[in-house]
């Protein structure tokens, strides 16, 4: 009777998969204490219970996806949890390329919400909206975006995009904003980050959900808001802060007053 070990390896011999890739999924078996199990013992309720012993969300889905990955068990895998950045506001983001040979990079990423890959090429401009379609792989070739559609930009940031060169390779573009970034005081901050800050102020802006959906590209709004929309406390506080109280003398004196008006009740 065969093991999980050797069943995967078995199947993974089948695929055309880089080392690191394999190795992660065997120690994927090992680590759950699957490897020796005879592989027809290896269920869904089986790995199930071992994943559950995993504290970390992040480890925990990489082990699901690395279990079905080569062994064909098809255990519930659990949603990516959400990255979480520390914001400043998207002015300040802003200053941060005022004086970098890659600001239109990174304004294209933070007014416009762009990948990286999309930023290292001219999406096709109509007045002020960027037909997102393309992305630069980190390779130099040019492949299609990961998702596709219309985004409204400004229109200073339209007049300014026209005329210029986004031609350049995935690392450089990385490397530039990532630079000026640290030197604006935002080390831990990568150029995705910037599409964080796009999509949550969005948000702060009013935007409704739809906005929200069509801005960032995504088929569903729901993903929008839970890996990109950024939600402080001191965001809840502001709005808590909104909520008038009902028992106010304001208040009472408002619907007292409302009252005694000669269209109020006799």
């Amino acid at each position: 009777m065969a093991t999980a070990l050797e069943v995967a390896l078995e199947r993974l011999s089948a695929r055309p998969i880089k080392q690191t890739t394999q190795t992660s999924y065997l120690l994927t078996l090992r680590t759950l204490g699957l490897a020796e199990l005879p592989a027809e013992q290896v269920t869904v309720s089986l790995v199930t219970q071992r994943l559950n012993t995993v504290l970390s969300p992040g480890t925990r889905r990489k082990h699901a996806i690395n279990v079905r990955a080569c062994l064909g068990v098809n255990v519930p895998c659990p949603k990516a949890p959400q990255k979480v950045h520390t914001l400043p506001p998207i002015q300040e983001l802003a200053t941060a390329f005022s004086k970098s040979s890659y600001r239109l990079h990174g304004l294209a990423m933070l007014y416009a919400g762009l990948r990286i890959g999309e930023s290292c090429v001219a999406q096709p401009l109509d007045g002020t909206v960027l037909h997102v379609d393309r992305q630069r792989l980190p390779d130099g070739t040019l492949a299609r975006a990961k998702t596709v559609g219309p985004v409204y930009i400004p229109e200073w940031l339209a007049e300014q995009y026209e005329s210029y060169d986004f031609n350049r390779s995935h690392n450089t573009v990385y490397v530039g904003v990532k630079r000026a970034l640290k030197k604006a005081g935002h080390p831990k901050l990568t150029p995705h980050a910037l599409r964080h800050a796009f999509a949550t102020n969005l948000v702060k802006n009013g935007a409704p959900p739809e906005v929200l959906r069509r801005q960032m590209r995504h088929h569903d709004v729901a993903v929008s808001l839970r890996y990109y929309v950024q939600t402080t406390a001191d965001d809840i506080t502001d709005v808590v802060a909104l909520l008038q109280d009902p028992t106010s003398a304001t208040t009472k004196d408002g619907l007292h007053a409302q009252g005694n008006g000669s269209n109020g009740p006799r």
